[in-house]
């Protein structure tokens, strides 16, 4: 018996909550995860920096959540702190604390996640690549950027992390997007040429952690595939 992809595939799905906070829950094939609204976590020792610049940190614990781990945005950028200390607070950019394609692989992988990272010289390479992976079943984290080609994406109006969860039954890519700003639902179901629009170019898979001063060529973003 020949088994097609059709049969196999793991799709990706959601279902509202009515909560505020945690408004949607999404889930790939027999896993899922709360969808983490980043302004909405504003207690805790750490609040500011996850309701201020939380996003990378929230697609990391989602992906941590999908793989079993019981584990929160406070408590992933917690250990975040444990492992890199301090970030460095030369200028407003870095006290943030931005999580890098590298910091969330290290994170991942530290608990046995599966995780890859990859920079965009080219979008409709990339693209072609987080395309390929989600119909695998893997999910994505990517970091949009706003272009002026693109003055209509809508996961951000800025540098902004969201994860692509999978690609659904009706043939859409599932972003899950912790951004009060962006969607108050967390969900958003796009097509895989709005994810290549919106792909930060440019960027290189360095070996860092937190965010440092970018420039064109030299940043830590890009995607991660994830499974």
């Amino acid at each position: 018996m020949i088994v097609s992809q059709e049969d196999t595939m793991k799709y990706a799905s959601y279902r509202l909550t009515g909560d505020e906070r945690i408004p949607a829950v999404v889930s790939i094939g027999d896993r899922e995860t709360p969808v983490w609204m980043q302004q909405l976590w504003d207690e805790g020792e750490w609040a500011e920096f996850i309701v201020r610049n939380g996003c990378g940190h929230c697609c990391c614990a989602m992906a941590l959540r999908l793989f079993g781990v019981d584990i929160d945005p406070h408590a992933e950028y917690s250990l975040c702190r444990s492992l890199w200390g301090e970030p460095e607070k030369e200028g407003e950019h870095r006290q943030g604390n931005f999580q890098s394609i590298v910091g969330i692989v290290k994170i991942l992988t530290r608990f046995g996640v599966p995780a890859q990272c990859y920079g965009v010289a080219d979008r409709d390479e990339a693209a072609s690549h987080i395309d390929s992976a989600l119909r695998e079943g893997k999910t994505v984290i990517f970091e949009s950027h706003p272009t002026e080609d693109f003055p209509g994406n809508p996961f951000s109006t800025g540098e902004h992390w969201v994860m692509a969860v999978g690609y659904t039954e009706n043939g859409e890519i599932l972003i899950a997007n912790s951004s009060l700003r962006a969607v108050k639902t967390g969900i958003q179901l796009v097509d895989i040429d709005t994810v290549r629009r919106a792909l930060y170019l440019g960027s290189s898979p360095e070996d860092m952690t937190w965010g440092e001063w970018r420039d064109e060529f030299k940043h830590g973003t890009g995607y991660i595939i994830v499974g």
